[in-house]
């Protein structure tokens, strides 16, 4: 007897762990292959699959033929239909789904699901970044050079708050050759998915340009091309206000057109980011009066939130103050930085 309850003892953890090992999702893939594991979630086109064997495991979406979740699962149709419940048997190409909302199971094709278990994003997105670098050469050479630039940027299903600004500042021998700053703040608000209302103001002071302090306040409208974390694009322009008070010269003010495009994507499974980002203003009264700030670069994630970047800055004026040095400013930085994204 006792024998007989050990065996059954035996049996039943055996009969357990087989249906626990068994429980998988099953990935039918066209090439006749099949994946069993775990799907986590399907976006942007890309099925990952925990299995295993390997890890974590993207597919193509539309390498698959057929899909079976042994558990409830989200999906998201290119129509707006949100969708959560248990797979059903179905012929390739299609998936059935029956939830407890529906009196009947839903049927629809896999070209028609965009997402699968998407992640939920926060209320409210946060990305800053901080960069900064220093140089200091001594002997034949005698120059100190400091540079710092931060953005935070908070994101809602509504609206787009910006801040941002730099700081540069270099001496030689002791004697100041470069001392300027910005400062900026930009508000959009999404109309629709894309299509954006903004209010911008920028600050600038610049002392070997003969510039105390240039503010600018505009307004417009915008565009979202792209919006992700590998790959964004958006561009503005309207009409705005540009007040210049010079050290020396005599100050100026004028209505201006203005404009602004910011660029950013990864490549190469996020091995390194290009970016471009640059605004300007051209003077209303006076067309031969415009300026044009850029930034561009690239820059190396390097472990965890820590970053290297190349930066080239490139500032022109075309009426500069007679006083200025310059109608331009150019630089080229290594900046080592620290990065935020909840």
């Amino acid at each position: 007897m006792e024998r007989f309850f050990k065996l059954s003892i035996v049996v039943i953890v055996f009969a357990l762990f087989t249906a626990v090992s068994a429980s998988a999702d099953i990935i039918y893939l066209k090439n006749e292959d099949r994946i069993s594991g775990k799907v986590i979630r399907m976006e942007q086109g890309k099925l990952v699959v925990k299995t295993d064997y390997a890890g974590e495991v993207t597919i193509s979406w539309d390498k698959v033929e057929r899909l079976i979740a042994d558990e409830n699962i989200k999906v998201m149709l290119d129509d707006g239909t949100a969708l959560e419940g248990r797979t059903l048997p179905l012929e390739a190409g299609r998936m059935k789904l029956e939830t407890e909302i529906l009196d009947e199971a839903s049927t629809f094709n896999l070209a028609n699901i965009t997402a699968i278990n998407p992640e939920v994003p926060p209320p409210v997105r946060i990305a800053a970044r901080i960069n900064a670098g220093l140089e200091f050469e001594g002997g034949n050479s005698d120059t100190d050079d400091f540079e710092f630039d931060a953005s935070f940027q908070a994101r809602t299903v509504k609206s787009r708050y910006t801040v941002g600004g730099e700081y540069n500042e270099e001496k030689d021998s002791g004697n100041l050759t470069t001392k300027d700053w910005t400062a900026n703040a930009n508000y959009g608000y999404f109309i629709s998915e894309k299509w954006f209302a903004f209010v911008r103001t920028k600050f600038e002071h610049d002392k070997f340009a003969d510039l105390d302090l240039r503010s600018t306040l505009g307004a417009g409208a915008g565009y979202n091309f792209y919006e992700s974390d590998t790959l964004n694009l958006n561009v503005g322009a309207g009409p705005g206000y540009t007040d210049e008070n010079f050290i020396v010269a005599s100050d100026n003010d004028f209505t201006s057109f203005q404009w602004f495009a910011n660029y950013d994507q990864y490549f190469f499974d996020k091995l390194f980011q290009l970016f471009h980002n640059n605004d300007g203003y051209l003077s209303i009264e006076n067309s031969n009066n415009w300026i044009v700030n850029t930034r561009q670069g690239i820059r190396f994630p390097l472990y965890r939130s820590l970053t290297a970047t190349i930066q080239y800055n490139y500032d022109y004026d075309n009426q500069p103050s007679p006083d200025a040095n310059a109608d331009y400013d150019s630089t080229l930085s290594f900046l080592l930085g620290y990065e935020f994204k909840n």
